[in-house]
């Protein structure tokens, strides 16, 4: 089974091509702030040919849903929803904090801290922890500035306090990163296709799907904040 993953809701968008046992195929990254529209599909359709695949191999799509930039939530959310209704496929939406986490769920001994700038001084962050080599959610999907950002470290820190912060973190305002209450490793890291789409799989395992016409994107701030 062939799984097309969307991203982007973060600085760089991908699209990949996984089979259901995560072999990832082939997958195209680029920036997201000019015409993502256009490039969504011109790299959906070279994706396809460097796979010799078309759109009809596709079984489901795994949709990184937010939160992040507005436009680009909006847009890949979009995309998604027409294919999976042009091509009757499952559609399965992803937490983008969710899907930046897990590639850590093995680490068993540090609050994992996905987080994505939102610009103005706050961020998008949800706590989870590994556990069994499953991910674990400690808290939702927030919008938070740095000072209850670090009061919601503090409610949840265990001992050793290590906190893996995970993202583009080199871009967050300085405030979030000084006077963290424990040890911080900051680690830079993208939404993979391999992520997405093996959090769709376990979706569809469960039973679950998202209807396209009525599936919500995670924004947590509206267009006009």
């Amino acid at each position: 089974m062939h799984i097309l993953t969307i991203e982007s809701c973060t600085e760089t968008s991908t699209l990949g091509l996984v089979r259901d046992d995560g072999t990832v195929l082939a997958e195209a990254a680029f920036p997201s702030r000019h015409t993502l529209a256009k490039r969504l599909f011109v790299r959906l359709e070279w994706l396809l040919d460097e796979c010799g695949l078309t759109k009809n191999d596709i079984a489901m799509i795994a949709l990184s849903l937010g939160p992040g930039s507005f436009t680009g939530v909006r847009i890949g959310a979009a995309a998604a929803k027409t294919l999976a209704m042009l091509l009757n496929i499952p559609l399965f939406g992803v937490p983008t904090l969710e899907a930046l986490a897990y590639p850590l769920r093995h680490f068993s001994d540090a609050l994992l801290v996905p987080i994505i700038n939102a610009r103005r001084q706050q961020a998008y962050v949800s706590l989870f922890r590994g556990e069994g080599g499953a991910l674990l959610r400690v808290t939702a999907d927030l919008l938070l500035s740095a000072e209850p950002f670090h009061d919601l470290l503090r409610q949840h820190l265990a001992e050793p306090a290590h906190l893996a912060l995970i993202g583009q973190v080199e871009g967050l305002p300085p405030a979030f990163m000084a006077d963290a209450p424990a040890k911080v490793f900051p680690l830079r890291s993208l939404v993979t296709p391999h992520a997405l789409a093996m959090l769709g799989l376990e979706r569809l395992q469960r039973g679950e799907t998202d209807d396209p016409m009525t599936l919500t994107p995670i924004y947590l701030r509206s267009a006009a904040d």
